[in-house]
């Protein structure tokens, strides 16, 4: 099924209210990687912010969560599996010695409303525990399952193992025929746990326009071009309220009860799917719309609230008016949306004495895209860097990347625009200029994450020194680990002698 396009009036949303939402969130700092506003299953706006691309894989982080629990419904649906069996009869191999009689009674159902019981989620959510399911078992179960609410990803992750224990298919091989291939999602993608269980909980990505194809698909409750796929009863037990997850009078939209893995929203009716960093697929059953939403933000709360003021007012229950030079602003608007780019600045004599250099790394130093990075890129790639290489053209500076797995090259704008390529089978974009006669700066990132690094190359002589900060304002932890500073030495050779002189103090 293709999306028919349509302007914002003709389905009784002002252009205007779309631009109020888009510069809400440019002054609440929210960093927009994308953005699809659909309404009657016809799309009414759509846009990505350069260097991201909406047919691309995007971390999804727990959005993936709504995944894996339509996955759940699907099994259930098939008489695959039943709500109420526990957990003790999946995984018996799996048990501690002595089972608790909370934990003997924690059921699937448990798993989908976070309520199994946990007090505290097990240690790294499982991602370093080659037996995690073990340890989630044996991690103390504190409450009677469905009474205590607990945001819980290792939960989700063990519903994801539960699925290929009842199936013998990953999450994704499961999806295939039932999901993704009837609605033409291409790009479902989920990275894996230590014992090769895929991370149902917080490891899928979605393009921009698939995560709108599976957006729609909750809204229209199961059904899918004519045929439903999915009983409509799941989607109303899993989008409603299962169990009341904090006090719905602070106004927090976490705190407006949960159903299997979709949040209940501030607004009567509305649900959505939601990730960390902002990544949202919010339905408005009443007003027969969905918008999904893309972002690096710590602001997600922000992001909700602005959607609430701006955008759900402004739905008129018919037509309206056309309105041409507010529909043109918008379409230019989304239609040139990049992040926001820096200055374009050239150094002609510092690029000449570049031309050509190569800089091997003092010590060991990972991969270059190891080094990038990015929240949402849990497994590293692995690998040693060689040496790193420059060239230069009349609109970027080329690195040529040397690694003990294979070369690669990697063009970094110098022109104020964002070019992009291809490493390892993922995009990264970049962008850079130069700061100072010994400094050049680059952004790079790895699309398919939310934030990269912005590094500086610093040139001394024969030496060149390599930081880098996340462009992701909370930085740290296991989502975007800190960079060391690598420090390289010119190769002998040729070049040598014209590279040392331009960087001789005057």
């Amino acid at each position: 099924m293709e999306w028919e396009r349509v302007t914002p009036e003709s389905m009784g949303i002002p252009s205007g209210a779309v631009l109020e939402l888009l510069d809400t969130l440019y002054r609440a700092g929210v960093e927009m990687h994308g953005l699809v506003l659909l309404r009657h299953g016809k799309i009414c706006a759509q846009g990505s912010w350069r260097p991201y691309r909406p047919d691309e894989p995007h971390i999804l982080f727990s959005f993936g969560k709504s995944l894996t629990a339509t996955a759940i419904g699907f099994a259930w649906q098939e008489g695959l599996l039943s709500l109420e069996e526990r957990l003790v009869e999946v995984f018996p191999d799996k048990l501690p010695p002595a089972p608790s009689e909370h934990l003997r009674q924690a059921t699937v159902r448990d798993l989908l409303t976070m309520s199994c019981g946990h007090e505290t989620e097990i240690p790294d959510l499982g991602r370093g525990d080659p037996d995690w399911i073990a340890s989630f078992l044996k991690h103390p179960f504190v409450y009677a399952p469905g009474t205590h609410f607990l945001y819980n990803t290792a939960g989700t992750n063990l519903l994801s193992a539960l699925l290929t224990r009842r199936t013998g298919q990953s999450l994704t091989q499961f999806l295939k025929p039932r999901l993704t291939e009837p609605l033409g999602m291409g790009s479902l993608r989920c990275q894996l746990l230590p014992d090769g269980t895929e991370m149902g909980g917080a490891g899928f990505s979605l393009s921009l326009e698939d995560m709108a194809r599976f957006t729609q698909f909750v809204a229209w409750q199961g059904r899918w071009d004519g045929k439903q796929l999915l009983d409509p009863r799941w989607f109303r037990s899993a989008t409603g309220k299962q169990i009341e997850n904090g006090d719905p009078a602070t106004g927090s939209d976490w705190n407006q009860g949960y159903g299997y893995q979709f949040w209940q929203c501030v607004p009567e009716g509305v649900y959505r799917g939601d990730g960390a960093f902002g990544q949202f697929g919010v339905v408005f059953p009443r007003q027969d719309a969905v918008l999904v939403i893309q972002s690096a933000t710590p602001r997600m709360q922000d992001v909700l609230t602005a959607v609430w003021e701006r955008l759900l007012p402004a739905f008129a229950p018919g037509p309206l008016e056309e309105n041409p030079r507010e529909r043109q602003i918008l379409e230019a608007r989304l239609q040139g949306a990049q992040l926001n780019p820096v200055l374009g600045m050239r150094n002609p004599g510092a690029e000449e004495s570049l031309n050509g250099a190569v800089y091997l790394p003092e010590g060991e130093a990972p991969s270059f895209t190891d080094l990038v990075g990015g929240a949402g890129k849990y497994t590293p790639d692995g690998g040693k860097l060689v040496s790193l290489g420059f060239r230069f053209t009349e609109e970027a500076a080329v690195l040529e990347v040397d690694e003990d797995r294979g070369h690669y090259t990697l063009p970094i704008a110098l022109n104020g625009e964002w070019a992009t390529g291809r490493i390892k089978g993922a995009w990264y974009g970049t962008m850079g200029r130069w700061r100072a006669k010994d400094k050049l700066e680059a952004e790079i990132r790895n699309t398919g994450t939310v934030s990269g690094k912005r590094f500086i190359f610093r040139f001394q002589g024969g030496r060149m020194t390599l930081s880098g900060d996340s462009t992701y304002p909370d930085v740290g932890g296991l989502c975007d680990p800190l960079m060391p500073e690598v420090t390289f030495r010119l190769t002998e050779g040729a070049i040598d002698t014209k590279t040392r002189m331009y960087w001789e103090p005057n």
